[in-house]
């Protein structure tokens, strides 16, 4: 994704829109007949900033969604003092890129939902009222949805199974109905933070996964979850995980991140795992042997940080470029490294290995 520019100066933005990068238009009071303007270097109270015409602003402002689509979000956010009202959103009736982020008192919500050519909506509303907001989405064009924690955990996701545009999906902990989702068989890419004994069977009706992302919250295990098409799974806090069951279950996997488990002992690897390239552990203290490394034929990258394994006793094959296995004792990097360079490989990461925040 190109890096996201954050502006109030719409001549600022026209540059960086045209060099390719995303821009994000904020509002942090509601519109009246006139707005103060910032440069990227300045600070200062609301109305410190530049005055300019509001009409004349979000007319430019429009015509850039026009221009621009998806580059364009617009953002409204903060209103201090003040209820946001959702009804607002439709000044820009071309906006593909909506985010209502750190809004505590909301009303209309379902206005700002109506869109007509909405593809990306960041919610970001702790105070929702509406269990059933959701229901009030224009799914029509709707690719990218991020659902922040709200007040309530009662809000419901079985309006989201018509959702049938959706390519990623990132969801704070949300569990009502949770399992409609499994209808949602063009999405690509999932991040959620579970919670233990949640069913997590819905997952497989995910056909298209490309990218499954448990982010806090809890599972004991994922053993029955298989997907042909995955290519990269995270886990980062994710508690009481111990089973990851064989990974050869998922035959297009090219990248593992895991990062502060406690719980997880061994991780199976072998022959099937035919596109697996890069394998990411960090503060996974009870991770004691990771099997099958060396059947694993497009293996490029293994990072193992906070380890007492010593890197000599891996069983790694030919493929392997870039070994950053460390124990992270205090004093130690340097020797360790040493080794691992007398032994013929990299000892750093792969560029290519980071992945969750992609």
């Amino acid at each position: 994704m190109p890096y996201r520019h954050f502006v109030d100066d719409l001549d600022l933005a026209v540059g960086e829109l045209r060099a390719g990068r995303e821009v994000t238009i904020q509002f942090a009071h509601a519109i009246g007949d006139t707005l103060h303007v910032f440069s990227p270097d300045e600070m200062g109270e609301p109305d410190d900033g530049t005055p300019v015409s509001a009409e004349d602003y979000v007319e430019r402002v429009r015509a850039l969604c026009r221009q621009f689509g998806e580059q364009v979000t617009i953002r409204f956010y903060d209103h201090f003092e003040e209820v946001f009202d959702g009804a607002s959103v439709q000044m820009f009736p071309e906006a593909q890129s909506l985010h209502l982020g750190s809004l505590d008192e909301v009303e209309n919500l379902e206005a700002a939902f109506q869109l007509p050519n909405l593809k990306r909506l960041v919610l970001s509303c702790f105070w929702l009222k509406d269990k059933r907001i959701l229901e009030h989405l224009n799914f029509d064009l709707l690719t990218h949805l991020t659902i922040d924690q709200t007040n309530t955990k009662a809000l419901d996701l079985a309006p989201l199974e018509q959702a049938q545009s959706l390519k990623a999906l990132y969801l704070a902990p949300h569990h009502k109905n949770i399992g409609a989702l499994s209808a949602l068989t063009n999405l690509e890419e999932f991040a959620f933070s579970s919670k233990k004994g949640l069913d997590l069977s819905f997952i497989n009706g995910l056909e298209n996964l490309r990218s499954l992302k448990f982010n806090l919250g809890g599972t004991e295990s994922i053993a029955d979850i298989a997907l042909p098409k995955l290519e990269d799974i995270a886990f980062t806090m994710t508690r009481n995980l111990e089973e990851l069951g064989d990974m050869q279950r998922f035959p297009a996997l090219k990248r593992v991140f895991m990062q502060d488990q406690q719980q997880v002992e061994r991780i199976r690897f072998g022959a099937e795992n035919r596109a697996l390239e890069h394998l990411w552990f960090y503060n996974c203290n009870a991770l004691e042997e990771l099997e099958g490394l060396n059947e694993c034929a497009r293996l490029k990258s293994l990072r193992w940080i906070f380890t007492d394994r010593d890197p000599a006793t891996l069983s790694l094959p030919n493929s392997l470029t870039h070994l950053h296995v460390l124990s992270g004792k205090r004093g130690a990097e340097a020797k360790e490294k040493a080794a691992i360079k007398a032994m013929g490989y990299i000892p750093d990461d792969h560029d290519d290995a980071w992945f969750f925040y992609k």
